[in-house]
């Protein structure tokens, strides 16, 4: 299904299809974020809604759908990917930083809700992994690749560690060592760690037209 879509039929389709099935995970990995950083004031109103319809109200009405099958089995687990935007505030990627520090709200507040009756709320915070959602295509030390990040993430579920946020956790260590080192030197949303993400971000940004005008020459 396309999640921006916001479809209605589409989630009456997906319950009809789990209707029965004895469902016990729920992995909320759905995700957009802009196509490059951008203020929000220039952002496109059709880029805007898309990464709300998908990251917001995706997960959620998935999970409006999924989760009664949990509940009604007295067990179960719903994985919600989170971000290191959702945690620090990012300029020029506003919206999506946005939809991912709602998604840490609702999952620890979903968490405390489900709890009594057995099924499990955890978000996963992360920071780069080579995806096409993120464009980097080389690994590096803050920057794994997919399938070692899936693994250490299913590793360590139930593991929160030092989180700010209950029922959350950092699977991969160098971004939860970068993390530790952020939170306890700078600060993860001082004016400071805002500024410096603003920066990175118009740097790529500006990286990222100057190459779009080289290729519009090439052609």
């Amino acid at each position: 299904m396309d999640y921006t879509k916001d479809n209605d039929a589409d989630y009456e389709r997906l319950a009809k299809l789990i209707k029965g099935l004895d469902v016990g995970i729920l992995i909320n990995n759905v995700g957009q974020s802009h196509s490059i950083p951008v203020p929000f004031l220039q952002t496109p109103t059709d880029e805007m809604l898309n990464i709300v319809n998908v990251n917001c109200l995706g997960t959620l009405k998935t999970t409006r759908v999924v989760a009664p099958i949990l509940v009604e089995r007295k067990k179960g687990l719903i994985l919600t990917m989170g971000s290191f935007a959702g945690y620090m505030p990012t300029p020029y990627l506003a919206t999506y930083s946005g939809s991912k520090a709602f998604l840490q709200h609702w999952s620890s507040s979903l968490a405390e809700e489900l709890k009594p009756q057995g099924v499990d709320v955890q978000l996963v915070i992360s920071y780069l992994v080579t995806t096409a959602m993120s464009k980097v295509r080389r690994t590096s030390l803050l920057c794994t690749s997919p399938k070692p990040f899936v693994r250490a993430a299913l590793g360590k579920i139930g593991l929160s560690g030092a989180e700010t946020f209950t029922n959350t956790y950092t699977p991969w260590w160098s971004h939860a060592a970068f993390k530790w080192i952020v939170e306890n030197t700078v600060g993860a949303t001082s004016s400071f760690t805002i500024k410096k993400n603003l920066d990175m971000h118009a740097d790529i940004r500006n990286r990222a037209l100057r190459k779009a005008a080289r290729d519009a020459k090439k052609q």
